[in-house]
């Protein structure tokens, strides 16, 4: 029976396929992947490393579009949208290397997205400073570079970041990576807060088991397709 596919959900993959294309051959990353997500839960994407986690999550963020079905955010595919100013606007995604600019201060850090939104200097500096303090650096880090902070600071800071642009959907790839166990609780304690208080939909691609435990629902791929 075909699988009824509900495109007024927050974000849906539609049997999305992706398929890299060299000289010699024809990758096929990711395989007829359909799946809703909805706002207010932790979602892990788990599995081999080369299953197509992280293809998938490019995708779901408009990094790429599918070689074969469609991406919809709250109805509309990403075929068919500025999907500049949806990756601006709508999706933050979040690295394992953090992606902080190293010559720019936390703050500085934490205002980009909004100055590319053109948000008024004085609101931004004020949602700069509410977000980097919901993840637990208060004013005492707001002049301080990335590379004086620890890598579990630097992470809170590229969370800290991608709330500021105000996205709804965090897309997270192996956010915790790089850091002791301390940290990783720290910064999945955030992300539970976000999805379950504030009605955030947060998406993590991740090998780590325990951050698979603590998230609301396990998605596990193998070759491409979501197995469970």
């Amino acid at each position: 029976m075909e699988q009824m596919i509900d495109r007024e959900k927050l974000l849906v993959a539609d049997r999305v396929t992706f398929a890299y294309k060299t000289r010699h051959q024809t990758v096929w990353a990711v395989r007829d992947v359909s799946y809703e997500f909805e706002a207010g839960k932790v979602y892990a994407i788990v599995g081999k490393s080369g299953c197509g986690k992280t293809t998938l999550i490019s995708t779901l963020a408009g990094l790429n579009l599918p070689s074969m079905g469609e991406v919809y955010y709250r109805g509309t595919s990403t075929y068919r949208m500025n999907r500049n100013h949806y990756r601006r606007d709508d999706i933050a995604v979040i690295y394992q290397n953090y992606n902080l600019f190293p010559l720019l201060t936390v703050l500085e850090n934490v205002l980009y997205p909004m100055e590319l939104q053109k948000k008024p200097k004085k609101d931004a500096v004020s949602i700069a400073k509410e977000k980097l303090l919901s993840v637990g650096l208060d004013g005492s880090y707001l002049g301080r570079l990335p590379a004086m902070l620890s890598g579990g600071e630097q992470q809170r800071v590229a969370i800290a970041r991608a709330l500021a642009g105000g996205q709804r959907i965090i897309l997270a790839d192996e956010p915790t990576g790089n850091l002791d166990s301390e940290n990783g609780d720290l910064v999945m304690k955030t992300f539970q807060r976000l999805a379950h208080e504030e009605g955030y939909c947060v998406i993590i691609v991740t090998h780590d088991p325990q951050i698979a435990d603590e998230s609301d629902i396990v998605i596990r791929m193998e070759s491409g397709r979501i197995v469970t």
